[in-house]
């Protein structure tokens, strides 16, 4: 049988089960996985266009981050070590309203995107402004994505008036795009303290008429959820509710809490809604790096997922990480859940591996088609390469068939780091060979990332003075 390409490597690690193929090989044609048998097997039944030989990587699902905000990887640097509302309100928040423009979105987006492949992430969920810029780098990277119709009650730089506009416009990229495989979409509501009940609301009502997820950050913080609860409008922190209740609550008063949502962060969780969360049938995204640079809090990661909840990973954005690097997520993760549980066997190798993996594909609704390695899906995969000193003693034996040995899921979550991402495919196509991507243009992506650090020094040279002035006056 023809095919487009064979990908045989030493391990083969499907996600969707618990066990790991030993010198095992992928069949692609066209965009998907036609089959994962032994490569001893497959010259007699298939001549592929190309066979690439892995013999000493291991072949998993791309990493899914589930939360980004992509252009502000041009933020990497520029305010840390400093909490949530002060980060925001008096960095972030200033530099974004004097920055933001379709080109800084496209631009900074192509940055992040060629970082992200680079470390094996093949599907991000991204909310930020100008969505139709994120789409056009998406569609030129061959990447996947689910792109955020974002929405947030105030004017903010150029991109819109108010959230009415700014639905209306994710709306219209939708359409626009509606042909792009490669595409899926959210509405992203940015979070309870700059959204009212009322677009809360109407977001929650688009994402049912729509059928895509209700992204939203929520119970970040300690301050969010106890100026919620005693609305204290004097906290900046404050859900916009004139009802007195934790955000989670005021979510399930406003009708969201359902299986459409992505919750983000979700750090400060009583046993209630931990329950909450499983009967809604909701999904959590942990950002474990972000959350512990901001001392935003511990999401319970082992109770979450003890009681059913789909608990995915993602980097948030590189202005509060200071990278979008699955890999360190996914070891993170593992390790944070292990502390705040007190338990070693919190959060197994496994089980954070399928976090970043298809956790995420699921709460983008995208788990039939991705997320795992699985004849039918999209070949979306990516090789962790086991030839180095970092790794070694490489595995020589599965460590899920009763027999001692080294697990190479182990050494993925942690040994591995995103530098051993060799190649990287998505829809079938190969993104990355032998750690170069073959679809962006590194160079011009560096120029403009230079382009715009200068323009960003000269926004906060001119930011410090206006503080200055002020302390002075």
């Amino acid at each position: 049988m023809d095919v487009d390409e064979v990908v045989s490597a030493a391990w083969v690690v499907p996600v969707e089960t618990s066990e790991v193929l030993q010198d095992h090989s992928v069949v692609i044609s066209g965009s998907k996985i036609v089959d994962i048998l032994p490569t001893a097997q497959v010259e007699a039944k298939y001549r592929p266009k190309k066979h690439t030989k892995l013999p000493n990587a291991a072949l998993t699902p791309g990493f899914i981050n589930t939360h980004t905000h992509t252009p502000m990887v041009y933020l990497r640097g520029v305010s840390d070590d400093i909490p949530l509302r002060e980060w925001l309100e008096g960095t972030i928040w200033p530099l974004e309203f004097k920055l933001v423009s379709h080109d800084f979105v496209k631009d900074g987006a192509k940055l992040a995107i060629l970082e992200m492949i680079m470390g094996g992430i093949t599907t991000f969920n991204d909310m930020y402004w100008y969505p139709e810029a994120v789409c056009e780098a998406v569609v030129s990277s061959g990447v996947r994505a689910a792109v955020g119709m974002i929405a947030i009650e105030f004017p903010f730089g150029s991109y819109g008036t108010g959230p009415d506009d700014y639905l209306a416009k994710g709306q219209a990229t939708m359409e626009k795009f509606k042909a792009e495989e490669r595409l899926s979409w959210c509405v992203a509501l940015h979070a309870p303290y700059t959204c009212s009940d009322a677009t809360i609301t109407k977001g929650g009502d688009l994402s049912k008429k729509l059928n895509v997820p209700l992204h939203i950050h929520l119970h970040e913080s300690s301050d969010e959820v106890e100026a919620s609860a005693a609305g204290n409008k004097d906290n900046p922190s404050c859900h916009m509710s004139s009802e007195k209740c934790r955000p989670m609550a005021n979510l399930e008063r406003l009708g969201v809490l359902n299986e459409r949502l992505i919750a983000v962060h979700m750090n400060w969780l009583t046993d209630e809604e931990v329950a909450q969360c499983a009967t809604s049938g909701a999904s959590i995204v942990h950002c474990p790096c972000s959350g512990m640079k901001l001392a935003s809090g511990f999401c319970r990661v082992h109770d979450l997922l003890e009681a059913g909840v789909n608990v995915a990973l993602g980097t948030d954005g590189a202005s509060s990480n200071n990278s979008l690097d699955m890999m360190a997520e996914m070891k993170l993760a593992a390790l944070l859940a292990k502390g705040v549980a007190k338990n070693a066997q919190a959060a197994p190798a496994a089980t954070a591996l399928r976090m970043a993996t298809l956790n995420g594909a699921k709460a983008l609704g995208l788990g039939e088609v991705t997320g795992s390695l699985k004849v039918g899906k999209f070949a979306d995969m990516v090789a962790i390469e086991f030839n180095v000193p970092g790794a070694w003693p490489a595995p020589v034996v599965t460590g899920n068939n009763g027999m001692p040995g080294f697990d190479p899921v182990t050494h993925i979550v942690y040994s591995s780091t995103r530098d051993q991402v060799s190649d990287v495919w998505v829809h079938g196509q190969r993104l990355m060979s032998s750690r170069q991507v073959l679809t962006m243009d590194s160079v011009e992506i560096r120029e403009a990332a230079d382009k715009w650090s200068a323009k960003i020094q000269d926004i906060l040279t001119e930011l410090a003075a206006s503080k200055r002035q002020k302390t002075e006056n």
